[in-house]
């Protein structure tokens, strides 16, 4: 047996990023930048003005209750019509260009306005309300980072430097296969000798949450002819997971498979509890993880390596679930022979964070992980963990 973090080395050293493709920005949203993106733009192009008010000379408000002439309004959109005298003002709107001589703006909420005057009700400090030009992003900047992943803000930068085609990574297609004589796929007749395939649809899940596109190959029997005929399907496939087929019963096949014709299998068994029963290789020179079938098993060995697997090949900086330290509320034993992964949920409390085991703890109990956000994770060699000890959790829900 070799450890979570050897098994994950072997994986990701075996896996290179797919290559680049252009995306329109629309379509950019949760992929990862192939390259470093420099902006050409100064973000504001302009000094500005950050709020509806009135733009001065902070020397001629020295005291509340100055009348100040308004020498003409300046909406957002419009260029100003020059500098202003003395004892003067501009009425200005927020994201309309600060007039020349200006070096604040008094919010419109501080003044009172009569005819063409204002009297201003609060005495402004020096640059007060004003946007400088490039005080965002200046041109040249490196705004955002190759193997960054895109969201709302990163499209919205790439807007505002005006990058309507964005250079990402492919989107892996990750071929998935259940095995197993038990299994019964959701078109088919439920019997009492038989489980509904529930793997496939976890993991066609996980693979799309995390941003690959799933290539569903349905359910191989306990057959080596129905197990080939069914990877056969998976020629133009990225990444293969299986789930089932790698224990050590007469008819678990992947790995057989793995060892055999033009295919490999690196390494078989993982020091991880649950999930041991895990191999890796390639099937027609295809990566190809095998995971355990217990459901459980199978999400936590997805997110241990095949999700950042995924993740690689979409060229993402941050390949590894977020860790955090929380404090136990109900005490832990483990055989401490394996690193365990306990499903628990995380929680904040005051000023800390609080997490505790989410009930039975079996590999085929599946509700324990639907009722979960995190791992946490006890080390090998340690037996108990007291309530009030602070624990590391891998946080799998990022809606926690």
């Amino acid at each position: 047996m070799i450890s979570v973090k050897q098994a994950r080395d072997i994986i990701l050293g075996s896996i290179e990023a797919l290559p680049q493709q252009i995306v329109y920005l629309e379509d950019a949203l949760g992929r990862y930048l192939a390259t470093d993106i420099v902006s050409n733009f100064d973000i504001p192009p302009c000094d500005n003005s950050a709020m509806d008010g009135y733009a001065v000379h902070c020397a001629d408000v020295t005291e509340k209750g100055r009348l100040l002439k308004i020498a003409y309004e300046l909406p957002a959109g419009s260029s100003p019509k020059g500098p202003f005298e003395k004892g003067a003002s501009v009425k200005i709107m927020t994201g309309a260009p600060i007039p020349p001589g200006a070096d604040a703006v008094i919010m419109r909420e501080d003044t009172s306005e009569q005819a063409q005057y204002v009297t201003a009700n609060k005495v402004p400090k020096i640059h007060q309300h004003i946007r400088f030009k490039g005080e965002d992003i200046k041109a040249g900047d490196t705004v955002l980072r190759k193997g960054s992943r895109i969201g709302p803000a990163q499209i919205g930068i790439l807007a505002s430097i005006r990058r309507i085609l964005v250079p990402c990574h492919q989107r892996p297609v990750v071929a998935v296969l259940a095995t197993g004589d038990e299994i019964a796929d959701l078109d088919e007749t439920l019997s009492q000798e038989k489980i509904s395939s529930s793997n496939s649809y976890t993991l066609i899940s996980l693979i799309r949450e995390a941003g690959g596109i799933p290539l569903y190959l349905g359910v191989a029997r306990d057959n080596r002819k129905d197990l080939a005929q069914k990877l056969s399907m998976a020629k133009k496939a990225d990444l293969i997971l299986t789930s089932g087929g790698v224990s050590m019963g007469d008819y678990d096949m992947v790995k057989d498979v793995m060892s055999q014709g033009g295919n490999s299998m690196e390494f078989w068994k993982v020091e991880m509890k649950p999930g041991r029963p895990l191999a890796f290789g390639t099937i027609s020179n295809i990566p190809a993880i095998g995971l355990p079938g217990n459901p459980v098993s199978t999400m936590t060995s997805f997110y241990q390596f095949a999700r950042p697997a995924v993740l690689k090949m979409m060229g993402a900086a941050n390949l590894l679930l977020p860790v955090v330290c929380a404090k136990l509320v109900s005490e832990i034993k483990s055989k401490g022979d394996r690193p365990e992964y306990v499903r628990g949920m995380i929680e904040k409390k005051g000023p800390d964070l609080i997490v505790s085991p989410t009930g039975p703890q079996g590999s085929g109990i599946l509700s324990s992980m639907a009722r979960g956000n995190c791992f946490i994770v006890v080390s090998k060699d340690t037996t108990i963990v007291h309530e009030g000890d602070y624990i590391e959790c891998e946080i799998f829900e990022g809606s926690w």
